[in-house]
């Protein structure tokens, strides 16, 4: 007897293994037509056989609870291969066998495992709706199951009975709302393991509650008879969002993980919101609040718990609420003293800053309740941002503040530094954005003053003690920046722009630190972000400005060698150059001049400066872009060329994009023009270079012609995948500009590979049919199926070897 059971043990392993190849390999889409006709043939017909063959096993196994598991994992096997028809599951033992064994310890976990994908297999309603009648009145007695084993504590079966009911809901989900009534149970099932207080399992069944709020939105019948199950869903989530009484001995590491999870579970708490409106779960959460708050002594986190679900549910919160978010606001200043509490209290009128602005009568107060955050260290950050956004939100109504907000600003800023300082220098940057052009330049010269007054003391300090203060200055620049970015008002190009007379007094201050800290990186990064936000907010109103700058980038550049001036010209080209292309080239020259001497320098060694090389490539593309034909016509261009054949050497992606996309832009250009002269009545672009400038390009490219073998011998041997796209869309660009030439040069590029004259014959003549065809995206293809072909059998081999 007992090597009978043996025997059926490894036959029933055997057929639980037997399906996996067949099936891994159908999914992956790599078998052909003989196997998929074969494995029909041996499998899939002959699947009600087996399972046959499992339920004799079943009903003559006895007591043999390992042998029950084995005949269980073999009918998991052949359920998830797809092989057997959910029709053949109606009044089939095992499905009752199944639920059954959910009562046996040893066979709880693989029960559920069965159960689970029994109810994924019938997901198709129409289809199983036999087998979903027999299946659900085996669900509806496991909600006392739950009850028990959280009774019980026993937290291993509650997941498993969690686990069958999320999956019931989900694949159930259109029964659930069309037959409220009858399939209730699934819900409450479910509602109940979000109730458990073990976190770990809760999570589960958040994705069904978003599913099911989704579609309730759609059927009001079915929305107004799951309210009830949603109003305690609210109740429950905020009762998980409690932070725990021994929160002191938490690590860092799990404060971060809860508060994380609280974001989550604030999700939860907006789908009962499209369910039930805001009112219901607002009125909850000020209840929990009110009765938290009047207890002696009050525990903290019963009055945070619901402040936090208040800041959750902000999303779904009509502007026009006027019943109970009044009272909620009211009741703010009244709360315990505690650090946790104020700061949960500060982004709740954070996150309510639209409904401030249609309730402008609580502005004054949330000013005074924010304000005084800043004076406990536990809140700064949250009243940082609270203030940002009350005042984003409200910048119209502030306007009648701007005094006290002032007297704020320049004491509270004394005391601030990073992402504080940041938020609130952009609070007060919004109010004064909402002040009136006719008074705008007496209004940011009145904030600005305060921080250009610190600039200059740093600047006029001795330079053994100036470098001390470098995170200040930084901080300073960045306010700045921050202001130019947001202070940005309509004014007619023929009228005078308010915010320009304070960027020239600024001038001096930003041109004395330039020379003095500037080629300190981050020094440099604020500055050039501060002058980019100047040109983009100003723009022509910008230009007095103009040569004092450009004079300024040159020389920052030409001392430091730092991208980031260039980042910064990249974008003065942008705006100027196409209205000034006569001293935009002699910009674009002027920060050339150095750039080559740092090229020079790094000669053979590219990828130690690719940030320099990625930023000089999109500022001669930016000039490409504003000024073509002065460009090509410059003494750069021909030099910019020699080093674009240089820069192939490189190996970062964002360097090698920006130089092949120079390329791209040039090669664009010059194919418009001829695209132009083949097809006059078509809607190509406009050209915007002439035959004189082609033949310039055309040169170059003669001259350079081991440019396709370098871009060839990149893509293949160094480039990075993620760039091998825009590198054959060069050589097709190049391709459709000289088909003739490239077909040539593709020729001498190939001939020096590893390649038999079969093979070398085979692309160059596909190439040379796809450009004498005018067939582009051929050329391409060719391109890149002969790469990766190469690659595959030459290069990638020699690299595995070497591991």
């Amino acid at each position: 007897m007992v090597r009978e059971i043996r025997d059926i043990a490894r036959i029933l392993n055997t057929l639980e293994s037997i399906w996996n190849p067949h099936n891994t390999l159908d999914r992956a889409g790599s078998i052909d037509d003989e196997y998929r006709a074969r494995s029909d043939q041996l499998l899939t017909q002959n699947a009600n056989q087996i399972l046959k063959m499992l339920v004799v096993c079943m009903e003559n196994s006895g007591g043999d609870a390992h042998l029950q598991e084995a005949i269980f994992k073999c009918f998991l096997s052949w359920l998830r291969s797809g092989d057997i028809a959910t029709s053949s599951l109606s009044n089939n033992p095992l499905l009752a066998f199944s639920f059954k064994a959910l009562q046996m310890p040893q066979l709880f976990d693989i029960a559920v495992d069965v159960v689970c994908e029994l109810i994924y297999q019938t997901k198709d309603i129409e289809e199983s709706m036999p087998v979903i009648q027999e299946i659900y009145p085996n669900l509806v007695p496991l909600r006392q199951e739950i009850a028990k084993s959280m009774s019980d504590d026993n937290e291993d079966n509650v997941r498993g009975y969690c686990k069958i009911f999320v999956e019931a809901g989900e694949c159930y989900l259109s029964l659930v709302v069309k037959h409220t009534d009858h399939f209730r149970g699934i819900v409450e099932g479910i509602a109940e393991c979000t109730s458990y207080h073990d976190l770990d399992i809760v999570p589960m069944t958040f994705r069904f509650w978003y599913q099911l709020a989704d579609e309730l939105r759609k059927n009001e019948d079915a929305r107004l008879k799951y309210q009830d199950v949603y109003e305690n869903l609210v109740d429950v989530m905020i009762r998980h969002l409690h932070y725990p009484d021994d929160l002191d001995s938490w690590s860092a590491k799990e404060r971060d993980d809860f508060k994380d999870f609280r974001h989550v579970m604030g999700d939860v708490l907006k789908d009962c919101c499209l369910i039930l409106g805001s009112r219901t779960p607002l009125g909850k959460a000020y209840m929990l609040i009110t009765q938290a708050a009047t207890k002696s002594p009050p525990k903290w986190q019963e009055v945070e718990a619901p402040l936090m679900a208040l800041r959750s549910m902000g999303a779904q919160v009509e502007p026009e609420e006027n019943e109970v978010l009044p009272e909620i606001m009211k009741l703010l200043s009244r709360l315990p003293e505690h650090p946790k509490i104020k700061y949960a209290a500060t982004l709740v009128i954070a996150r309510y800053g639209g409904w401030t602005d249609k309730h402008p009568e609580f502005i004054e107060y949330q000013l005074s309740f924010i304000s005084s955050g800043f004076e406990n260290e536990d809140v700064i950050a949250a009243s940082a941002l609270a203030m940002k956004l009350l005042c984003k939100e409200c910048s119209t109504h502030l306007l009648n503040y701007l005094n006290q907000l002032h007297e704020f600003f320049v004491g509270v800023t004394k005391k601030l530094k990073g992402m504080d300082l940041l938020e609130v220098t952009e609070a007060v940057a919004h109010v004064v954005a909402a002040v009136p052009n006719a008074e705008l330049a007496q209004v940011f010269q009145m904030f600005c003053l305060p921080i250009a007054q610190q600039l200059a003391a740093f600047a006029s300090k001795d330079q053994s003690t100036l470098e001390e203060d470098i995170p200040f200055i930084i901080d300073n620049l960045t306010q700045l920046k921050i202001f130019f970015e947001t202070v940005n008002p309509q004014v007619a190009p023929t009228e005078a722009h308010p915010c320009i007379p304070i960027v020239q007094e600024l001038w001096p201050i930003m041109d004395s630190l330039a020379d003095r800290v500037g080629g300190i990186d981050d020094v440099a990064k604020s500055l050039a972000g501060c002058w980019r936000s100047i040109v983009i907010s100003y723009r022509t109103h910008y230009a007095p400005l103009l040569t004092t700058t450009m004079a300024r980038l040159i020389k920052s550049f030409e001392q430091t060698g730092l991208g980031q001036y260039l980042w910064v010209s990249s974008r003065v080209v942008r705006e100027f150059g196409e209205l000034n292309p006569r001293p935009t080239l002699q910009f674009v020259e002027g920060l050339s001049a150095p750039m080559w001497q740092i090229l020079q320098k790094y000669a053979g060694q590219f990828n130690e400066i690719p940030d320099v090389i990625e930023d000089y490539f999109n500022l001669v593309s930016d000039a490409m872009l504003s000024c073509p034909r002065e460009y090509i016509h410059s003494t750069l261009f021909p030099t910019v060329f020699n080093a674009i054949l240089a820069s192939f050497s490189l190996k970062e992606q964002y360097s090698l994009v920006s130089v092949l996309r120079h390329c791209r832009i040039i090669l664009d250009n010059v194919n418009d023009l001829q695209h132009s002269r083949s097809s006059p009545s078509s809607q190509a672009n406009i050209p915007r270079i002439s035959a004189t400038e082609a033949a310039i390009v055309k040169a170059q490219f003669v001259e350079h012609d081991s440019f396709i073998s370098l871009v060839l011998q990149g893509i293949i041997y160094s480039f990075p995948p993620e760039v091998h796209g825009d590198a054959t869309g060069v050589i097709k660009a190049l391709a459709m500009f000289c088909p003739q030439e490239s077909a040539i040069w593709y020729g001498k590029a190939i001939s020096v590979l590893d390649l038999s004259p079969v093979e070398m014959q085979k692309t160059a003549s596909d190439f040379t049919a796809g450009a004498s065809e005018g067939n582009w995206n051929k050329v391409r293809s060719v391109v890149q199926d002969f790469t990766t072909i190469y690659r595959r059998k030459n290069v990638l081999p020699r690299s595995r070897s070497k591991k």
